[in-house]
């Protein structure tokens, strides 16, 4: 019985990951984002625009994100990570009306992972909110 249930959520963990459309996302990339419940993942002149099957996107979801799926990925695969040139990483909710946007220009990543601070604080200087499908410029 433990071996079915065992199979049978494995199963549905590939086919939600086999769900999500991705876009000009190299396959490294691609494999540390699957599994996040993300729909649509979208890289175009260096603004990675995701979008995730969430009503609502909250603050502790998406640091978290930008902790554990972008910067942990340039501090593991630094050569794969510059080759992306990120300039803003946008996190929306399912319709894509409410999310955030994390500043990744420059270094940024790198910084979080040197200075040993509140990681949520850090990234909560570096992003916006996103209303209505759009996301404001950098603060």
């Amino acid at each position: 019985m433990k071996r079915m249930l065992a199979l049978l959520i494995g199963a549905a963990c590939t086919m939600a990951m086999a769900n999500t459309e991705f876009k000009n996302i190299p396959v490294p990339m691609q494999k540390a984002l699957r599994g996040n419940a993300l729909k649509t993942v979208h890289l175009d002149n260096g603004v990675m625009r995701l979008q995730m099957d969430k009503p609502v996107i909250t603050e502790l979801v998406y640091s978290t994100f930008v902790f554990h799926n972008i910067c942990a990925e340039q501090w593991h695969n630094p050569e794969q990570f510059a080759k992306l040139a990120l300039t803003r990483v946008e996190l929306l909710n399912a319709t894509g009306a409410q999310g955030f946007a994390f500043d990744a220009r420059g270094d940024v990543c790198e910084q979080m992972g040197q200075l040993g601070k509140n990681f949520r604080t850090f990234i909560g200087q570096r992003t916006v909110q996103c209303e209505a499908g759009t996301c404001p410029k950098h603060p």
